[in-house]
């Protein structure tokens, strides 16, 4: 049966391309309906790079947002997030921008978590 790698090697050949048809998710939003979206959104649906950055941010926001609970300072983390989204959102479609608003984000949720 040595037709069996062969036959697998074909399957996932033709299956590739149907991989980069399904749209992807950023782990803050969906990117299922991308086309509809703000233009910092769509460009990061349209990067991996952006949408990696959009879940480490997501992951360091939902420790902060525990951290925050044992402080009382849940909502004062939300609002900044909130100020934050908007801020990101005025890059528009200029990926370095945006890139530059996620690393800065990050550094600050991360000195939240580990030094509040």
């Amino acid at each position: 049966m040595k037709f069996l790698p062969a036959l697998s090697l074909v399957i996932a050949a033709a299956m590739a391309p149907l991989a980069m048809i399904a749209p992807a998710n950023a782990a803050s939003f969906s990117c299922m309906d991308a086309e509809s979206r703000i233009a910092a959104e769509q460009r990061i649906c349209a990067s991996p790079q952006l949408e990696a950055l959009d879940e480490r941010l997501d992951s360091w926001y939902a420790r902060a947002l525990k951290r925050a609970s044992y402080f009382d300072q849940t909502e004062d983390v939300r609002a900044k997030q909130r100020l934050w989204v908007q801020s990101r959102n005025a890059c528009g479609w200029d990926a370095a921008c945006i890139r530059r608003h996620y690393v800065v984000r990050m550094r600050e949720l991360k000195d939240y978590v580990e030094h509040v």
